[in-house]
């Protein structure tokens, strides 16, 4: 550890492990240890770093009150959040805005506490190749940057929220429906995906996944509660928000382990499977009506 400490004070890039990928980091206050970084991935000079923090973020940026929340919730953790910027590191502010983070893990929690100022990073790739997931993956992309000790956690790479705008720009560990529960306010995304539940999917969620699509422009798909588990949680996991078509879904959503804050208010649409097509048909109508009121509130989640 004191090795790659001494080596940031100078100036060098150093590998570190956090709980999702691999990542480069250099000193933020020296440009021409930035620039490294930018050179060794190639990556284009619009797209600025993240800092890792030692301490709290007011030294770095501003935050309003819903920001502080979110900072004291989800920090340590996968999430990046981007304030006003206070701070005027080259490569790392853009339009007044920098991107914080402190990632839970032992290595970097460790080296943070060791020094006194901030590191430029982004994930140890290649621009336009995946982060490296293990050392054998960091050393096959640069086998000339010393690392840490330890391995990175394999997680997905980090929630990113625009915490000015309030615009999720990288889906993450961290849900768009949890930063809204924290923050106390909506916050929006520019695909919004939407998962919807019945019993058989069969009838009434296909047809409301297809009408989400065709009327709001949302990626939307369908799930039943006699699908295997796994199959219904992994969708559930790739929605930003659920709607179940009765209590029952609601119900067996939850007792699935889906985040609470995911699911929806149930549309209270009964099931018309078997039913005579007049009845049906009166049934399909009534779900129109009910995705008609419910579509403002998922309308102003759209970036």
């Amino acid at each position: 550890m004191t090795w790659a400490i001494e080596a940031l004070r100078r100036g060098e890039v150093v590998a570190l492990p956090t709980e999702t990928v691999w990542g480069l980091a250099a000193r933020a206050d020296l440009p021409e240890a930035v620039r490294r970084v930018f050179e060794l991935k190639g990556r284009p000079e619009e797209k600025p770093l993240t800092l890792f923090v030692p301490d709290g973020p007011e030294r770095y940026a501003h935050l309003d009150e819903p920001g502080r929340r979110l900072w004291e919730a989800l920090v340590p953790g996968p999430v990046t959040l981007i304030f006003r910027a206070k701070v005027r590191y080259p490569g790392c502010v853009k339009d007044g805005k920098v991107g914080l983070r402190v990632p839970r893990w032992e290595p970097v929690l460790e080296l943070l506490s060791r020094v006194d100022f901030p590191l430029a990073t982004t994930s140890a790739n290649p621009s336009g190749k995946p982060p490296a997931r293990s050392r054998e993956e960091l050393e096959a992309y640069f086998p000339e940057i010393p690392a840490l000790d330890g391995e990175a956690g394999g997680g997905e790479p980090s929630t990113v929220l625009d915490a000015v705008e309030w615009v999720v720009l990288r889906r993450g560990p961290v849900s768009l429906a949890r930063i809204e529960k924290i923050a106390g306010r909506t916050v929006r995304v520019k695909d919004l995906r939407v998962l919807v539940v019945c019993t058989g999917g069969v009838d009434r969620s296909p047809r409301a996944a297809k009408w989400l699509r065709e009327h709001l422009g949302l990626e939307a798909r369908f799930a039943g509660t006699l699908w295997p588990p796994e199959e219904v949680a992994e969708a559930a996991r790739w929605a930003d928000l659920v709607l179940p078509m009765e209590e029952a879904h609601r119900e067996f959503l939850l007792r699935l382990g889906v985040e609470p804050e995911k699911v929806l208010e149930p549309l209270g649409v009964p099931d018309p499977h078997g039913l005579d097509e007049e009845t049906r048909a009166r049934i399909f109508s009534y779900m129109e009506m009910r995705l008609w009121e419910v579509s403002g509130e998922l309308k102003k989640r759209l970036a």
